[in-house]
């Protein structure tokens, strides 16, 4: 649940890496941190560059601010039975680093989103009304740190089927 839908959330998904190196223990050196991505919903209404869309990805790498083209989408979903797959265009907006993502998948079906950076993947999922449900980017425990992992195919599927049952 997104809570108070009259304030702006940001939906970070389980575990942040700071912006802080992580040790790498077999090296005993900081080692840089992995992309990562969050989802901003409910959008700012007031922000004439995001105004319109459904919800505001924030990329970070260590090394530099992402361009719109380093960062890819898509929508993912099952209508009439069919499983369907529409890639989608992200925008850059007046800030560095966060692009906007507006409705580029049919209103009939079940729906969820995929935005990648690199190796790190969020995972964005819509109630009823179309609106973010949850976002999330699978991560995995590696040396006491969470960090992202691959997304398989059948993740997405079993992601798309638990959003067609609410």
């Amino acid at each position: 649940m997104l809570g108070n839908r009259s304030t702006i959330a940001t939906l970070f998904a389980a575990g942040i890496i700071g912006t802080a190196a992580f040790a790498n223990p077999s090296t005993g050196r900081a080692a840089k941190w992995p992309p990562w991505l969050s989802i901003e919903a409910p959008v700012n209404p007031f922000d004439a560059h995001a105004r319109g869309a459904v919800f505001l990805v924030h990329a970070a790498t260590r090394d530099g601010i992402p361009n719109v083209s380093d960062v890819s989408g898509s929508a993912e979903g099952i209508v009439g039975g069919a499983r369907r797959s529409i890639p989608l265009s992200l925008e850059a907006t007046d800030r560095p680093g966060v692009f906007a993502v507006r409705r580029q998948w049919p209103t009939e079906g079940t729906w969820i989103v995929r935005i990648s950076l690199l190796n790190t993947t969020a995972i964005v999922t819509f109630d009823r009304a179309g609106n973010v449900a949850s976002a999330h980017v699978p991560t995995q425990l590696q040396s006491g740190v969470q960090i992202p992992r691959a997304v398989a195919a059948r993740e997405i599927d079993s992601t798309i089927a638990e959003a067609a049952r609410r």
